[in-house]
């Protein structure tokens, strides 16, 4: 991208959140998250530029930190009601150079200094020790949280299946979020607070995705991510 298409992406982000508004939405996330766009400026491996926008940590946090402050200026200016305003992150990268939790924490300390109204960390388990150090103990989602220090609320998610799981976790942090479980048990809440648990799909069966509206592409997709088919699909009798 060339510096203007840089500027011009930032203005963008800002051009979406307007629409969210105008839609009649309650907020928006910014997807720093899953190697998407902001990441990939943030991240040492996908980051190589030499220019204002790469390069030390600091300048690799700098177009981030340039879409939340576009997305914070069209929300003051548009909203006419409370609108909210979260970023995703994923902690750390397991390529070299890649994201470490260090960098992780000092971006943190950026976004302390904006007007984000939370963060919403992703990770495959919520109890996640770090990946780049096989020989720490400390849970990442602890670390984190320490770091916030009560400036904004933290969502966790990952391998966050039953009531229990989210009573766990809700414990800990300020709130829980569910993926793959929503996905085929879009009912989750409303069983947990009608105290049915015992109904609630943990597991899908082929015969399950009609009734759920699940695409094949949208399968292959979601298998991916949980390690192929034979994880995912619960056997039929």
């Amino acid at each position: 991208m060339s510096e203007k298409e840089v500027e011009q992406t930032i203005k963008d982000f800002g051009a979406a959140t307007k629409r969210a508004i105008e839609a009649g939405f309650d907020g928006v996330e910014l997807h720093g998250a899953n190697t998407y766009l902001l990441q990939q400026f943030f991240s040492p491996h996908s980051n190589r530029r030499n220019d204002k926008w790469g390069g030390s940590l600091e300048k690799r946090m700098k177009f981030p930190l340039a879409v939340v402050k576009e997305t914070t200026k069209v929300i003051e200016k548009y909203a006419k009601k409370p609108f909210l305003l979260g970023y995703r992150i994923s902690p750390e990268e397991l390529e070299e150079p890649g994201i470490t939790l260090d960098d992780t924490l000092h971006f943190i300390d950026q976004l302390k200094q904006t007007k984000i109204d939370y963060l919403h960390v992703s990770q495959s388990d919520a109890w996640r020790t770090p990946l780049r150090d096989e020989n720490s103990k400390q849970i990442v989602n602890e670390s984190i949280k320490k770091r916030i220090s009560n400036t904004f609320p933290m969502i966790v998610v990952g391998n966050i299946k039953t009531p229990a799981d989210a009573e766990k976790a809700s414990e800990s942090f300020d709130l829980v979020a569910l993926g793959h479980e929503s996905l085929w048990e879009p009912k989750w809440v409303q069983k947990v607070t009608n105290n049915e648990e015992s109904a609630i799909r943990y597991s899908l069966a082929k015969s399950d995705l009609a009734d759920l509206g699940i695409k094949p592409s949208f399968m292959d997709q979601i298998a991916d991510t949980m390690g192929g088919y034979a994880n995912m699909f619960k056997k039929e009798k």
